[in-house]
C-alpha cells in the first residue's frame, strides 16, 4: 500500500470544481498485508464528509460474498490466513464526476440556509423528507442548467434522485455508517479512537453464511467531523449529556433499533469511542435456534413446558451471549391468551412485533441512571403484579427489583410464568450473584425453578463464534441450603447440551409442570417427548429447506404451538396428537 502520507485521491473523474479542495489525509496505522493486493492503493472521499473509504482489496480469498444495502455494493471477504474477515463496502458517491460534486456542495449550503422556521428538525421523519423533495429540485436544476450533452429529462430527473438521496444521507442520515446501520447481517459496530486513524470493525449475525469470518474489519475511516456529528444527533435525540463532566453515554435509538454506547475524553483519551448493537425486529422461534445447533429438540420442549407450565426460569450469559434473544424466543411459546408484563430499562425485546403478532403484551419501562431514583424498576415492578394474572418477564434482574421479585413469587403474587435474565456464567455464578450482590435470600431464590446458561462459544481458530445453551440446572432447597443439579449439560464432543439422569418424571420441575398441567408426571414428560419430535420437523424442515421462508418466521411458531397445544393434549395421548399435528403441518407448508 501506499504511503499513509500520500495526497488522497480527489473523487472526480476530471478537474476537481472550486468546493473540492481536500487536505492530506492523517498518518493511519498499518493493516495486514494480507488485506491490499496491488500497488498505488490511494484513499478517497469526497468533499461533503469527513470520512475515508480504502480501497481494499483481499489476496486469494478462501471466500466471498456480495450483496446490495441501499444502492451499496458490499463484499465480504476472508483471507486464509487471518482470523478476521473483511467487510468491503463500495458508496457510489465516492465517485462522484466534478459535476455532481459541486451540485451535491452547492445544493446542502442552499438547503442549509433556508430550512423552515416550523421544520420539526427533532423528527427524522418530517426533515429527511423534506430535504431529499428540496434536495432534488435544486439538483434538477443545477443539472438542467449545466447540461450541454443534450441528455434528456428523464436522465436528469434519474440523476437529481440520486443525488437528493445522497444529500439527504449525508445531512439528515447517518452518512458512511448508514449501510452499516442498514445492512441486516451486521449485529454489533465499532469505532475506536482516534477514529480517522483506525478502521470501523462490525460483528455479523450468527446467522452469516459459515462461510465467511464474523468479526470482519471495515475499510470505512470515520472522520472526526462526521463523528462528532454522529454524537451530536444522539446527545440531541436522547437529551443526554456528554462531554469530559459526563464522558459516557448510552441510550437506545429507537428508530435505529440500536443501542448505542459513546465514550469520550477523558476516559478515551485520543477521541470519541463508539459501538453500537442492533436489535433484531423480529423474533427468532427455538426450532430455528435447535436448526443452528444452539439447543435440542428435547430441551426445546423443555423451555415449552416450563413457560405454559408456570415456571420460574432465569436465562444467564456472559453479554453478547444471547440470553435477550433466548429469552425473546421463549415468549413466543406462550399461548395467545396469556397476557405478558414485560420490564426492560433498554427496550432490546421486540414487544411491538410480539403485539402485531396477537399477544396481549404490555411492556413498562424504567430508568436507572439517578434522574428517576434506583426505586423506579422496583416500583414498576410493584405495579406489574396489581395488573391481573400474567406472566412477568423482565429484561434484566439486576438491581432492587431482585427482591421485590422473589418476594412475590415465594407469596404466590406472580401467578403465572417468571421469565428473566441475569449475567453470569453457571448456574452457581448466578445463584452467586443473586445472593451476594442482589441481596436475596437462599430460600428466596428456591423460588426459581430453572437457570438455563447460554454461552458464546468460539471456534479454535477464532474465525467464527456460536452460540449454545451450555446447561440447564433445576434449583431445589436441600435443608437450609440450595441444590443446583444439572438436567442438561454440554460434553466435550457433543453438538448441544443432553439430558442428564436427573432429568425424569421425579424431577421437582417437571413435577412443578405436571401440576400446572393438571396430569401425572409421566403423562407430562410423554408430552415433552412427543412435542420434541415436532420441533426436530421443524428443525430440519427449516434447514433443509431455506426457501420455505415461512416456517423461520415467528408468526408461524406460534401457529405450530397452537395446533399443538389442541392435540397433544387429547384424549387419544401425546403419540397421536403429534400425527394430528403433522398432517396440520403437511397442509400448511405443501
Amino acid at each position: 500500500m501506499s504511503s499513509r502520507s500520500a495526497m488522497p485521491k480527489i473523487v472526480a473523474s476530471q478537474e476537481p470544481p472550486k468546493l473540492t479542495t481536500i487536505h492530506v489525509a492523517p498518518k493511519k496505522a498499518k493493516v495486514p498485508a494480507i488485506v491490499v493486493e496491488g500497488k498505488g492503493q490511494v484513499d478517497t472521499r469526497p468533499c461533503f464528509t469527513s470520512s475515508w473509504i480504502e480501497e481494499t482489496r483481499v489476496t486469494a480469498p478462501i471466500a466471498s460474498e456480495r450483496h446490495v444495502v441501499a444502492g451499496v455494493p458490499v463484499t465480504i471477504a476472508s483471507a486464509r490466513d487471518s482470523s478476521c474477515g473483511f467487510y468491503i463496502i463500495d458508496p457510489p458517491e465516492y465517485k462522484l464526476n466534478p459535476i455532481h460534486i459541486q451540485v451535491l456542495a452547492d445544493s446542502i449550503q442552499e438547503i442549509v440556509d433556508s430550512l423552515p422556521e416550523d421544520l420539526d428538525v427533532q423528527s427524522l421523519t418530517t426533515v429527511r423528507p423534506h430535504i431529499k423533495s428540496r434536495a432534488k429540485d435544486l439538483a434538477y436544476a443545477k443539472l438542467a442548467g449545466r447540461s450541454t450533452s443534450g441528455n434528456g429529462t428523464i436522465d436528469i430527473d434519474r440523476e437529481a434522485e440520486v443525488l437528493a438521496e445522497l444529500l439527504s444521507k449525508y445531512t439528515a442520515g447517518y452518512g458512511i455508517l448508514e449501510t452499516l446501520l442498514e445492512d441486516p447481517i451486521v449485529q454489533d459496530i465499532y469505532v475506536d479512537a482516534p477514529s480517522s486513524q483506525n478502521a470501523a470493525y462490525v460483528v455479523l449475525r450468527s446467522s452469516v453464511s459459515e462461510r465467511v469470518r464474523q468479526k470482519c474489519r471495515t475499510n470505512v475511516f470515520v472522520g472526526r467531523r462526521d463523528l462528532m456529528g454522529f454524537v451530536s444527533r444522539v446527545k440531541f435525540e436522547t437529551g443526554l449529556p456528554f462531554s469530559e463532566a459526563h464522558p459516557v453515554l448510552e441510550a437506545d435509538i429507537e428508530h435505529l433499533g440500536a443501542r448505542v454506547t459513546l465514550v469520550g475524553p477523558p476516559l478515551s483519551d485520543k477521541g470519541v469511542a463508539l459501538a453500537i448493537r442492533k436489535h433484531s425486529y423480529g423474533v427468532w422461534p427455538l426450532h430455528l435456534l435447535v436448526s443452528w445447533g444452539c439447543l435440542s429438540p428435547l430441551l426445546s420442549s423443555f423451555l415449552w413446558a416450563c413457560v405454559v407450565g408456570r415456571r420460574t426460569v432465569l436465562v444467564a450469559g456472559s453479554r453478547g451471549a444471547g440470553k435477550t434473544t433466548l429469552l425473546a424466543s421463549m415468549m413466543l411459546e406462550f399461548p395467545l391468551s396469556q397476557r405478558v408484563i414485560l420490564l426492560e430499562d433498554t427496550p432490546e425485546i421486540p414487544f411491538r412485533r410480539l403485539q402485531d403478532i396477537g399477544y396481549d403484551i404490555q411492556a413498562l419501562r424504567f430508568v436507572e441512571d439517578g434522574r428517576s431514583g434506583s426505586s423506579s424498576a422496583e416500583g414498576n415492578l410493584r405495579v406489574s403484579l396489581r395488573m391481573g394474572e400474567s406472566a412477568i418477564v423482565v429484561g434484566e434482574v439486576r438491581g432492587m427489583e431482585a427482591r421485590v421479585l422473589y418476594e412475590s413469587m415465594r407469596a404466590g403474587s406472580a401467578g403465572s410464568s417468571v421469565l428473566g435474565t441475569i449475567h453470569g456464567n453457571s448456574a452457581k455464578g448466578v445463584l452467586d450473584r443473586a445472593v451476594e450482590d442482589l441481596g436475596v435470600s437462599e430460600r428466596a431464590f428456591s423460588s426459581t425453578d430453572v437457570v438455563v446458561v447460554i454461552g458464546l462459544i468460539r471456534s479454535p481458530d477464532g474465525t467464527r463464534f456460536t452460540r449454545k445453551v451450555t446447561g440447564v440446572s433445576e434449583v431445589r432447597m436441600e435443608g437450609a441450603h440450595i441444590e443446583l443439579e444439572p438436567l442438561f449439560s454440554l460434553s466435550p464432543g457433543c453438538s448441544c447440551a443432553k439430558p442428564t439422569q436427573a432429568f425424569n418424571s421425579d424431577c421437582k420441575t417437571m413435577k412443578g409442570i405436571a401440576e400446572a398441567f393438571g396430569i401425572s408426571t409421566d403423562d407430562a414428560l410423554d408430552i415433552i417427548k412427543a412435542r420434541a419430535h415436532a420441533d426436530q420437523v421443524l428443525a430440519e424442515t427449516a434447514a433443509s429447506h431455506p426457501e420455505r421462508a415461512t416456517i423461520q418466521k415467528d408468526d408461524f411458531r406460534v401457529r405450530s404451538n397452537e395446533a399443538l397445544s389442541r392435540n397433544l393434549f387429547g384424549p387419544a395421548g401425546a403419540e397421536a396428537g403429534l400425527k394430528e399435528w403433522k398432517t396440520w403441518f403437511d397442509e400448511v407448508t405443501q
